[in-house]
């Protein structure tokens, strides 16, 4: 079985909602910086990009001492631009299926080795969404149907599971917008929906909870 080849974690913006006045994959969260939890899901994953803006070189430095081989991609518009765009930036250098995934997350490993696992078997044009039945703050909901397609998303029409930020997918059909990345994901329904468990960290209430939750839950 083939394995997933490439991944593209999105960590440019100024988490402005967390203010902690750097980026939030530099936030130390029980012990590990965000980015730390990222990579660790990584290790087998041959290439993985780094799409860098705010507070770069800071980033940079502190992604190289766990991973020498990460390829970074800037983005100097990253004060102007949504995911969407930082995604675009890495997809277009890349040839065949990515991952694409938000860097605000804590995800749990077995969890994300099945999503893994469902994307290594996956069609090259095929798309593999991620939801959560973790339901945060603010969340984009998922219409999941009976064969766990993803059907729609919504922000007024209540699910069990919500966009997790997470989507499996041909490089080439990313785009270069200043939309969220689920409106694009639109285009492409139905699709094949796979559960992980996650934490989002947007506010201090979020990193919180994080921190009390990692300490009992034994994800890592």
């Amino acid at each position: 079985m083939q394995a997933v080849k490439n991944v593209v974690i999105a960590v440019a913006g100024m988490g402005t909602r967390l203010g902690a006045g750097k980026p939030k994959c530099l936030i130390n969260v029980s012990g590990k910086k965000l980015l730390e939890y990222q990579l660790a899901l990584l290790e087998k994953v041959e290439n993985v990009f780094l799409v860098v803006g705010f507070m770069e070189e800071e980033v940079m430095n502190f992604a190289r001492e766990i991973r020498r081989d990460i390829i970074f991609v800037r983005n100097a518009n990253f004060q102007h631009t949504k995911t969407l765009g930082s995604f675009y930036l890495a997809a277009r250098i890349i040839d065949g299926s990515a991952i694409f995934m938000d860097g605000d997350m804590i995800i749990e490993p077995n969890s994300f080795a099945e999503f893994l696992d469902v994307a290594a078997k996956a069609d090259d044009d095929k798309f593999v969404i991620a939801v959560s039945k973790r339901i945060s703050d603010d969340p984009v909901y998922c219409d999941v149907d009976e064969d766990f397609r993803i059907r729609g998303f919504s922000f007024e029409k209540k699910s069990p599971y919500e966009w997790a930020n997470v989507v499996y997918m041909p490089a080439r059909a990313m785009v270069n917008g200043n939309s969220h990345t689920f409106e694009h994901l639109k285009n492409f329904l139905p699709a094949t929906a796979k559960t992980i468990d996650r934490m989002e960290i947007d506010t201090p209430e979020d990193l919180s909870n994080a921190e009390r939750f990692l300490k009992a839950s034994g994800w890592f």
